[in-house]
């Protein structure tokens, strides 16, 4: 194989990882949605318990938020599959991270909650140690420093909350899962944009 054949694949092959990128991200609205909708949730349950106010009702709160978000979630992927007919393999993998984490936290709050395992504050570490796995992974799939990042601050506030759990530890996450969310959104329209100059 010659070198501008080698020059030539590779530059298809660049091309292909960008247009994936780019693709799953146009169409990452059920990751943003479901980390504002648990970002939000978390925090209005750190407020019931701080200031005492409702704390009875925080099982309602959770059945209501996976009710509704179950319910808005079938609704975009029924709206994305009509307005996108071609799915990547990243967007693919991404997805099946996406499920398999969601499906990983709410074990962790059966294993706590239900079958009391272990004090519900641990549910912060764990998830953490989860979320942070699968930032990492979505780092090395999409190229982004900015994944790499947030998945070394999920880890950091794993550690430390294992060591500390408390309630705090609930505002950590209602910061954290907003952070998931909308700071690779802002970097990749960032990007997006200067692509376009």
């Amino acid at each position: 194989m010659d070198t501008k054949q080698a020059e030539l694949e590779i530059s298809v092959i660049k091309k292909i990882m960008e247009d994936s990128r780019s693709a799953v991200y146009n169409k990452s609205s059920q990751g943003i949605f479901w980390f504002t909708l648990t970002s939000i949730a978390v925090l209005v349950n750190y407020i019931m318990i701080v200031t005492a106010a409702g704390a009875e009702y925080t099982g309602l709160l959770w059945i209501a938020v996976s009710v509704f978000g179950t319910v808005y979630s079938v609704y975009l992927a029924k709206k994305e599959e009509r307005s996108i007919k071609v799915k990547t393999f990243a967007s693919k993998i991404l997805a099946a991270i996406g499920i398999a984490v969601g499906i990983a936290n709410i074990l962790f709050a059966f294993a706590s909650i239900i079958a009391k395992a272990y004090d519900p504050f641990v549910i912060v570490s764990m998830n953490s140690m989860v979320l942070g796995l699968a930032f990492y992974v979505i780092s090395m799939i999409q190229q982004l420093k900015t994944f790499k990042l947030i998945s070394l601050l999920w880890w950091a506030g794993s550690v430390f909350f294992f060591f500390r759990p408390g309630i705090h530890s609930l505002l950590f996450l209602a910061i954290m899962l907003a952070v998931s969310a909308w700071v690779p959104w802002a970097e990749e329209k960032k990007l997006t944009v200067n692509a376009g100059k």
